[in-house]
């Protein structure tokens, strides 16, 4: 039997995707490389699912992407739409995350609740800095109540952030101790920080190991280079809260992979981190 692996943060590459951060000096999908080809360039739906098959990803959850306010320059939406028409044309490949925009307020709210409960989408996803927020910001809690009454998770990006365009400079607001907030309000929000919260990576594991329902996506950067803290809470006591994310399509799924392999792992921590955890937070059914 293959091994169970589910990367929990993916984005689509395709041309309308790209074409959204065609203005960004340094934007995020401009790395993926396709068979016998160099450079970067979109790929097709049919050709991510291609890559997975290559690389052996069992599943990805695929995220609606809500990055800056609608209508300012730099600004990124998907259109929750063409997730949900991943997610019917590969259903148990893809599993749909909504992403989340707080200054759209309650319609906001809806739409996710219409998501989750009409679509079949597994969780939320917010980038609160590209808001010019802390993921504390009262704006927020809103969509986390939802999330909470819904029973599903919300990622939220913790760690710093980069300039993509001078259009949106965005302050580094991600700071783990901001879940401590949102954990002592909401103590059964299930919140999944994503960025591997680098630099800020200790402070993540003591916000994990504090509140049960914090978890860590090892994503974004390789995890060699998270640091000895990191290893040591994925392998011992923290292994039942970390999950894989391989952050594709900005990093091929082989360079990935290999990197997991070549950490050592115990046997009784791999199959937590690669898919286990995932499949048991968000309820997967395969």
């Amino acid at each position: 039997m293959s091994e169970l692996i589910i990367d929990v943060s993916v984005h689509l590459n395709d041309q309308s995707a790209k074409s959204a951060q065609a203005q960004w000096e340094r934007p995020l999908l401009n790395r993926i490389h396709t068979p016998h080809t160099h450079g970067s360039k979109p790929i097709s739906l049919d050709d991510q699912v291609s890559q997975m098959d290559q690389a052996g990803i069992t599943a990805a959850l695929l995220v609606a992407t809500k990055v800056g306010r609608a209508g300012l320059p730099g600004s990124w939406h998907v259109d929750p739409a063409v997730v949900l028409e991943a997610t019917t044309k590969y259903p148990k490949r893809f599993f749909g995350l909504m992403g989340i925009d707080p200054f759209a307020g309650m319609n906001g709210v809806k739409e996710l609740e219409r998501y989750i409960v009409d679509h079949g989408f597994v969780g939320a996803h917010v980038v609160p800095h590209w808001f010019g927020l802390s993921p504390d910001d009262e704006r927020l809690f809103p969509f986390y109540a939802k999330c909470l009454e819904l029973d599903i998770p919300i990622q939220i990006h913790i760690g710093s952030s980069l300039i993509h365009t001078p259009a949106q400079q965005l302050p580094s607001l991600g700071s783990p101790n901001s879940l401590d907030e949102i954990a002592y309000t909401m103590p059964f929000l299930k919140m999944v920080a994503t960025n591997s919260g680098w630099p800020w990576v200790e402070e993540l594991i003591s916000a994990s190991n504090k509140h049960e329902n914090i978890y860590v996506v090892v994503d974004k950067h390789p995890i060699s280079a998270l640091g000895w803290p990191m290893f040591n809470f994925l392998k011992s006591w923290g292994m039942n809260r970390v999950l894989f994310g391989a952050d594709f399509p900005s990093r091929r799924y082989e360079e990935v992979l290999a990197e997991v392999n070549s950490l050592g792992l115990p046997e009784k921590a791999r199959p937590g981190l690669m898919g286990q955890n995932a499949v048991d937070l968000y309820k997967l059914n395969f």
